[in-house]
């Protein structure tokens, strides 16, 4: 009923599932595809991937149990999602046209940001778990 004031109009007739729906396949090919040009395109996936390796050796050594281990493997997916995010938001600011304009800066800056707090949240669990092994086997507690 739009007499009432509340009502929401119906959306356009085009507003439907989209016709061309990709394929499992195609859907990983593309997220594959996607995961590469932002490993090449970006050389902070390399220092995440050295500061990964050295804690999962590090926990390998102290002999993390299953749980540090879920920890570990979440926050270090956390920091890989936040860097795919900003990595795809300043591939769009720099085809956008200039990166510099201010509103793209901001956006940048933004998913810069959230990198930032996922590898907080990763050093604070990757250091939390560790100092709690490490404390285990020197019979600190």
């Amino acid at each position: 009923n739009l007499d009432c004031p509340f009502a929401m109009p119906a959306p356009p007739r085009d507003w439907g599932a989209r016709a061309d729906r990709r394929t499992l396949r195609a859907k990983l090919t593309a997220g594959l595809h996607g995961l590469k040009y932002a490993v090449r395109g970006d050389s902070s996936f390399f220092a995440h991937a050295y500061r990964g390796l050295f804690i999962a050796l590090t926990a390998a050594l102290l002999g993390v149990g299953p749980m540090g281990w879920c920890l570990l493997v979440l926050s270090a997916g956390l920091v890989l999602l936040a860097e795919l995010t900003h990595s795809a938001i300043d591939t769009l600011a720099r085809a956008l046209g200039d990166p510099e304009e201010p509103g793209l800066v901001i956006a940048r800056e933004i998913a810069t940001a959230g990198v930032l707090v996922a590898v907080l949240i990763f050093a604070s669990v990757s250091i939390t778990v560790l100092v709690i092994k490490l404390g285990e086997l020197l019979a600190w507690w």
